[in-house]
């Protein structure tokens, strides 16, 4: 509602949670004539690891358009900018379609490079490049802790990819977070209003996990054998095995660990990423704290107004 009470379709919706919240689930229940989603998901971007980034089945995605999901291989980077960008043309494409887009986010900083742009940071020379990058990660871990905690603290636990472009950054200019005042770009600093539907699925923690681990139980076999593939294409080392969770598939492969304490890994990994998923998202203030009923009632209420403004 406006202030006048009068019913305001809104310009676009967020709708966020934990992994293991239903975000896919509820999409997908929705119409598909009227809504499209815009996936902002590092992980789900790799289309040989879907069963392991837990990306929308095909089913999901023949009932409700999902953009930027499975659309490069694990040999491929992707850094935030670049995906900012890609969902700017997606963003533009779904209006000029007459559609509402809904931006799916599990990834915090995905989402805030697109609404609010990113902070200036420079340009890295090459051999400081290359020097971070033949880091073994324990040592990347321990000189970012040092030179810049807050930076640590600020990325999603085991994205290797983003320790070491922090380090990178420290190397060549001290700190990583003193770039963290003004940004550039951003869909919100385009014009002077949106009209946002904000919503956060907030779940019960003891369900919450409860979700996490039976998702978790029925991962581990299929995600061991997807990792073997794309590790038999690719190497252990490519950015697509180095998300959260492959290491102990590949570690399960290896004989390292047995089929419990895979499954222990692989659940006490999503469930630390919960963890950190919504402490990100409690901070943003678009967002409404919702249950995953009243979220489904408000976008249903969208969709209604939909077709009653036709």
């Amino acid at each position: 509602m406006n202030e006048g009470g009068e019913n305001i379709l809104p310009d676009l919706i967020l709708l966020t949670g934990p992994t293991g919240s239903g975000k896919t689930a509820l999409v997908s229940e929705l119409d598909s004539d009227i809504f499209e989603v815009i996936s902002f998901d590092s992980r789900q971007v790799y289309k040989d690891l879907p069963i392991g980034t837990t990306a929308p089945t095909k089913e999901e995605q023949s009932s409700m358009p999902h953009a930027l999901i499975q659309f490069q291989t694990s040999n491929q980077r992707i850094d935030a900018k670049e995906f900012a960008d890609l969902a700017l043309q997606a963003y533009l494409r779904i209006h000029a379609k007459g559609k509402i887009p809904i931006l799916v986010a599990g990834t915090g900083f995905y989402l805030r490079a697109f609404l609010y742009g990113m902070y200036p940071v420079p340009d890295i020379a090459i051999d400081v490049h290359q020097a971070v990058i033949d880091l073994p990660d324990e040592l990347v871990i321990q000189e970012l802790k040092e030179r810049d905690p807050e930076a640590f603290e600020y990325i999603s636990s085991n994205d290797f990819y983003r320790y070491r472009r922090a380090l990178e950054v420290c190397r060549t200019s001290g700190s990583w977070s003193k770039f963290k005042h003004e940004t550039i770009g951003g869909l919100l600093k385009s014009k002077e209003k949106f009209n946002i539907l904000g919503l956060f699925l907030d779940w019960d923690r003891e369900i919450l996990y409860s979700r996490i681990n039976q998702r978790a139980k029925d991962l581990l076999l299929p995600m061991a054998e997807e990792a073997s593939k794309v590790r038999e294409q690719y190497g252990a080392d490519c950015p697509g095995l180095n998300t959260l969770g492959y290491n102990f598939a590949l570690d399960f492969l290896d004989n390292k660990m047995n089929l419990d304490s895979f499954y222990e890994g692989i659940a006490k990994a999503h469930r630390n990423y919960a963890k950190r998923q919504i402490t990100w998202f409690k901070k943003e203030p678009l967002l409404q704290k919702v249950s995953w009923d009243f979220a489904m009632e408000n976008l249903l209420e969208v969709q209604l107004l939909v077709i009653k403004n036709k």
